[in-house]
């Protein structure tokens, strides 16, 4: 059976792979606003999607299966599993958040941009839509680098120190029900 600590952090790996598409979007959205929307809208979507999927059942596990038998040992009153726990949930608000921007900006303001011209273009790089999506890319980012450094660097070593081996396994096996739950 696999080690649900390198699992949560092989998840990791991949969610910031796909977090570096996010990075590079809201690069060009900084220099060059609008005009690199066309070109940033696919990994945006993309990053959109996994955060919806992988990186909310990621969540899931750790919130279901890791933090619950963390509590067991320290509590989840005032532990690093209730911080983890109200990061979690900032996370996924800034990810609606992110994906609202990203429908309106793609449903109501890209396809004006496409049919009206550089006039919209220079318009939408000066309006809301495009700040509020780099804004909304740019506080993932930030709250991912955040969370993530603390479980890697705090809470994944405390887990690995503070729970037993049958635990482990338990943690493990809950784990692979919530991925088999999501699969159905």
């Amino acid at each position: 059976m696999q080690d649900p600590i390198d699992v949560l952090l092989q998840e990791h790996e991949v969610i910031m792979g796909r977090i570096a598409d996010l990075r590079r979007a809201v690069r060009d959205l900084e220099t060059r606003g609008g005009d690199a929307v066309g070109e940033a809208l696919p990994a945006l979507r993309s990053v959109g999607e996994m955060m919806a999927t992988t990186l909310h059942l990621h969540a899931r596990k750790e919130d279901e299966a890791l933090f619950p038998a963390l509590e067991v040992v320290f509590g989840s009153e005032m532990g690093p599993t209730a911080v983890m726990r109200q990061e979690h949930r900032a996370i996924h608000a800034q990810a609606d958040l992110f994906r609202k921007t990203l429908h309106e900006l793609h449903e109501v303001e890209h396809p004006a941009i496409v049919r009206q011209g550089a006039e919209l273009r220079d318009l939408a790089a000066r309006g809301g839509g495009v700040a509020e999506l780099k804004e909304a890319g740019a506080e993932i980012i930030r709250l991912l680098d955040a969370h993530f450094g603390k479980e890697e660097m705090v809470l994944f070593p405390m887990a690995r120190n503070l729970l037993q081996p049958d635990v482990l396994r338990r943690v493990m096996e809950r784990m692979e029900e919530i991925e088999a739950d999501v699969r159905r």
